[in-house]
């Protein structure tokens, strides 16, 4: 699962790095290093015009039941929640670093920061859709990001690990097809990620199933 992420990249440094539209100048884009579902965070998209622009979206589906932020890559076609996000809307969420928590107790888990050196910011692997408000009907982009199985080392720790893309990729997985990309959602290797364990932290664990 991905259920907690940091961005340190300024909105210039996320627009070099994915090739898009500069950020509107009057939009605020602090660093943030506590980014969880719910809030509302940049993301890479393609306009009508086939441009990459950068876009705020409120990270989670939001449904009638329940809320998801994650969606496996296994059952991206298969799962109906999923299917045309994936076909139709697919996206890249910017990030300096991952976080995840090693399940040992109820409580008091260790804490693991995953970074891939040399790409700062690197890219997740998303879809997006639209939530309508049923109160007023007012339209709110949203993202889930797409997890993989983990590598070796990630495997110690968690049972899932977000997808990352190779920045060659970012063309093809963004552009529309007749045939979505899913082999562009491998497993990013162990030794191209630096996992550095900061501190056996409190905390209630996000609840999903990605």
């Amino acid at each position: 699962m991905c259920g907690r992420y940091g961005r340190r990249s300024d909105k210039q440094k996320i627009a070099e790095a994915f090739h898009s539209k500069p950020f509107a100048d009057e939009l605020s884009l602090a660093p943030d290093d506590d980014i969880s579902p719910g809030k509302t965070e940049p993301v890479i998209r393609m306009d009508s015009e086939s441009d990459r622009i950068i876009d705020l979206m409120y990270w989670g589906f939001k449904l009638p039941t329940r809320f998801v932020f994650n969606a496996r890559s296994d059952s991206l076609l298969k799962n109906g929640l999923w299917k045309a996000s994936f076909e139709e809307r697919r996206c890249i969420v910017p990030a300096d670093c991952f976080f995840e928590w090693k399940r040992i107790h109820k409580r008091d888990n260790p804490k693991y920061e995953i970074t891939v050196p040399g790409r700062e910011p690197f890219g997740m692997a998303g879809i997006w859709s639209v939530w309508k408000n049923p109160k007023d009907g007012n339209a709110m982009p949203t993202v889930a990001i797409i997890t993989t199985e983990p590598n070796e080392r990630m495997a110690e720790i968690h049972s899932r690990q977000p997808a990352i893309l190779q920045p060659h990729e970012y063309e093809e997985w963004l552009s529309p097809s007749e045939r979505p990309p899913l082999h562009l959602l491998r497993i990013l290797p162990s030794e191209e990620m630096n996992i550095r364990l900061l501190e056996t932290h409190s905390m209630q664990l996000p609840l999903n199933s990605g």
